[in-house]
């Protein structure tokens, strides 16, 4: 798979956006040694150090956790000693630790705690007219329950066990012991985003103006649907904005029509009088991406398809919308 690698000037460029932090891994003379460096990447959690084969200059900052005389944990740098915190929990430290090691230039520290918050209750959601709390892991949802504790005991064991309900009950000791008083606040509830348990896409995100309901769009995590209505919000919810994003959202929908996967090939196809016509194949699913959508705009003209492969192969700044991330407008 060539996920995280795009071919740029017949080179093969690894590339990532961790935490919403775009980084740059290299580029490489061919997608064999590409793969490689992805692969031991991989093994060590996309960090850049001596065991992934960065030269000292190029190594992320490392932190460690310490325990302060209020028994609270900071988060320093190892290097400066400089610190972070103090928080009540050891496991938000420690996820606070994680993110911020992808910080490679300015330390946005209210940011980074915001998305520790977010990975400290992940997979739980609150729903605040029966107030209870949902855990919900791979589209099922295991238990609902009014306690916030019970919920990230329960959450903790679904993770490790990857839902099997079995070994769970198995399991007798809490994977990690929590307290009411290190909790971090819970995610804030937004208006104007509707939780739909059948929908594919689960969180509907609308508005009421004048006297009329209107539907934005519908996202597949709480997280997307929130930024989506930040952005919105910074643009006075105007009519061009809502038109962008309603534009942005049919096409993330659809971008994948047209597209099956075969072994480790990205088959494009179209159905036209009842045949079916085959376009290309390809190992990159945006490069598949591209060529379908650009295919769709030229009436399904087979010629071009060769003149949309160079024209891919050679644009610099094609605009990419992403689905399973957060950076909906992101551009590469």
């Amino acid at each position: 798979m060539l996920t995280h690698i795009h071919k740029v000037n017949d080179k093969f460029k690894i590339e990532r956006t961790i935490y919403k932090q775009h980084i740059d891994y290299g580029t490489f003379d061919t997608k064999e040694e590409a793969l490689a460096k992805k692969e031991l990447l991989i093994k060590y959690n996309w960090i850049k150090n001596k065991s992934t084969g960065y030269k000292p200059e190029e190594h992320f900052k490392r932190y460690c956790i310490e325990e302060n005389e209020q028994e609270e944990y900071i988060v320093k740098n190892r290097k400066d000693g400089k610190t972070y915190g103090a928080y009540k929990s050891r496991k938000y430290a420690t996820i606070v630790k994680k993110i911020i090691t992808f910080y490679e230039k300015e330390i946005k520290i209210e940011e980074i705690e915001k998305e520790a918050i977010k990975e400290f209750y992940k997979h739980i959601s609150y729903n605040d007219l029966n107030g209870r709390y949902c855990v919900k892991y791979n589209r099922t949802t295991y238990i609902t329950t009014t306690d916030i504790i019970e919920a990230l005991t329960e959450r903790d064991l679904i993770i490790k066990f990857e839902g099997n309900e079995d070994l769970m009950s198995e399991y007798s000791t809490a994977i990690y012991e929590y307290t009411r008083e290190e909790l971090p606040p819970f995610p804030p509830k937004y208006k104007n985003i509707i939780f739909e348990e059948k929908s594919k896409n689960k969180y509907k995100l609308r508005k009421q103006i004048r006297n009329r309901r209107i539907i934005i769009g519908n996202y597949p995590t709480y997280e997307l649907a929130v930024l989506v209505k930040k952005y919105l919000i910074k643009n006075n919810w105007n009519k061009e904005a809502i038109k962008h994003i309603q534009r942005i959202t049919q096409d993330i929908h659809e971008r994948d029509k047209n597209i099956q996967l075969y072994g480790e090939k990205y088959y494009i196809r179209h159905k036209n009088y009842k045949k079916i016509i085959y376009y290309g194949k390809y190992d990159n699913i945006d490069k598949a991406r591209y060529i379908k959508k650009r295919l769709s705009l030229n009436n399904w003209n087979k010629e071009m398809t060769e003149f949309f492969e160079y024209e891919y192969d050679k644009k610099d700044n094609i605009n990419i919308y992403y689905y399973d991330k957060t950076d909906i407008f992101a551009k590469t």
